[in-house]
């Protein structure tokens, strides 16, 4: 496990939003064993001093500032179709993890066809290499938490800033832990990749059509390096505004939002 980060968040630093570029690309892969593929950005930007050029967040491409909302129309082939709503709760501790700092993202969903309320509880971290990791997520169903799950490394959840070259790529390899309501545990060891496609590219939603959405596939692969059937997702993220539209295993279409600065 690397010192560096744990050092920095024993230390009582919460992450804000910011970064700059992303790794080089395919050359670059996560740190194996534990701890995180990157840096976190330090509170007040990447200089720690609250000097960047922009307000925190406001050309994210995944904001994580508290109180900022989304809401999605869901089309699921299997679920139905029905509503998520996304809030970030802000900073704090990661359950489980004394002095390791994150930020928590709530998620509900409504899925009237079978009648659960899903929900979700994550704690995210934004990278200087413009990555953003999961380090914990907790799932529960009609309140009830089924399933609490951990990476080593922290998983990429998605990314914050456009890299300097397209099209680029990046490889996840991650131990997933995986705890179940009744207290039994799982081990998997899922392998990804990322790539940022395009910039400036124009989608429609219900919440309006944007012109400068940055596209981005992953895709989960095998053994081999053989992309998973039916497993691709393409994601159009807006800066400052995050995904306002995502394909592949269902669809999501943003219909609102509110992202505080």
């Amino acid at each position: 496990m690397r010192r560096s980060w744990v050092a920095v968040f024993a230390a009582g630093w919460l992450v804000a939003c910011g970064g700059n570029s992303l790794p080089a690309g395919d050359s670059q892969d996560p740190t194996p064993g534990g701890g995180l593929p990157g840096e976190p950005v330090p509170p007040g930007g990447p200089d720690g001093q609250g000097n960047g050029e922009e307000p925190t967040g406001s050309q994210s491409l995944w904001p994580l500032t508290a109180g900022s909302t989304w809401t999605y129309d869901i089309q699921d082939p299997v679920e139905g179709n029905f509503q998520k709503q996304v809030t970030v709760v802000g900073p704090g501790e990661v359950p489980d993890q004394p002095g390791i700092n994150a930020v928590q993202v709530h998620s509900r969903q409504d899925r009237v066809r079978n009648g659960t309320l899903y929900e979700e509880y994550s704690w995210q971290v934004e990278l200087t290499n413009g990555l953003v990791v999961r380090l914990r997520e907790d799932d529960y169903r009609n309140g009830q938490q089924v399933r609490s799950t951990t990476w080593s490394p922290a998983t990429v959840k998605s990314v914050a800033s456009v890299p300097d070259a397209l099209p680029w790529t990046y490889k996840s390899d991650v131990l997933e832990h995986i705890t179940l309501g009744d207290g039994s545990k799982d081990q998997k060891d899922p392998t990804y990749i990322w790539k940022v496609l395009e910039s400036g590219v124009t989608v429609t939603t219900r919440a309006g059509t944007f012109t400068n959405a940055v596209k981005i596939q992953r895709d989960k692969v095998n053994n081999n390096g053989e992309v998973k059937p039916d497993k691709t997702r393409f994601y159009w993220l807006v800066p400052g505004i995050g995904k306002v539209r995502e394909e592949g295993e269902r669809t999501e279409d943003l219909a609102a939002y509110d992202i505080k600065p």
